[in-house]
């Protein structure tokens, strides 16, 4: 029989371990922190950093090995580790594929020029 935990998890999504190298920028970016994300879900991380409890409650986590940044809230915090919930962006904060901002200002410029095509008709 398995010992069973005490301790309900209460974590939207199961956690798988991780060691990657993190880098934590707040004040629109002005200051960075290392710091190293010891497990991750789609949800959350745990992360170790120096000093956890100097940290904001909301701030940018960026990942260079898997090339994301996200907007982060802090759940729980120690002296060297703090645990983050992703925090979803609204729709008018997700940022937009170059693709499509290359179609839009295409489509802008065609605009503006029927404008004055049709200025200069009248």
């Amino acid at each position: 029989m398995e010992p069973q935990s005490t301790t309900p998890d209460r974590r939207k999504q199961p956690r798988s371990p991780a060691y990657m190298g993190g880098l934590i920028t707040t004040d629109r970016r002005l200051i960075a922190i290392d710091c190293v994300v010891r497990n991750m879900s789609g949800a959350g991380a745990k992360l170790r950093v120096a000093n956890a409890t100097l940290l904001p409650e909301e701030f940018e986590l960026h990942i260079a090995k898997t090339e994301t940044a996200s907007r982060v809230r802090t759940r729980w915090r120690r002296e060297h580790e703090l645990g983050v919930e992703i925090i979803p962006l609204a729709a008018h904060d997700a940022p937009v594929p170059l693709a499509l901002a290359r179609r839009i200002k295409r489509l802008e410029a065609e605009n503006a020029g029927l404008k004055q095509r049709l200025g200069e008709g009248a």
